[in-house]
């Protein structure tokens, strides 16, 4: 009676506990602990502690903030996911995007900002900036141009 297609798709995320059908529409705030899949309409806010997946029928017309996000169907808000952002072939955001690992398949279509921070690669680049090591560059640069003319 039910295909096991919904698992495979969703084998990283765990059990979808709430699912907002292709002919149903919600409007208001969706809270979540688990996985959510939307389906549906959703005109709201989307606050998961785990993944949130939007299917290739789902449009949501709000912000979703979660762990993970997975975007199939269209997305007219922003995006803050505390680890990862998909973006599928038929997935659609148009809003911005917060997320430490971001994936966008060829053929999704995203217009917005993307920030995407690292901590550990932030600490290395300030690392590497070090202001003794410019002045002596441009110095012997400088030189080297006043000796050619």
């Amino acid at each position: 009676m039910f295909s096991s297609k919904k698992k495979t798709e969703t084998g990283n995320t765990g059990m979808i506990n709430t699912v907002i059908g292709e002919n149903s529409k919600i409007e208001g705030l969706l809270a979540a602990s688990d996985p959510a899949r939307i389906d549906g309409l959703l005109q709201g806010k989307i606050l998961s502690k785990s993944s949130v997946i939007v299917g290739e029928h789902g449009v949501v017309k709000g912000d979703i903030k979660a762990e993970e996000i997975l975007v199939a169907g269209t997305v007219y808000g922003n995006l803050t996911a505390g680890q990862r952002i998909e973006l599928t072939e038929s997935g659609r955001v148009l809003g911005d995007m917060i997320t430490k690992t971001l994936v966008i398949d060829e053929g999704a279509s995203f217009k917005g900002n993307c920030t995407m921070e690292v901590v550990e690669e932030r600490k290395a680049s300030e690392d590497r900036d070090l202001p003794e090591q410019e002045p002596e560059a441009s110095e012997v640069s400088k030189k080297e141009g006043k000796e050619e003319k």
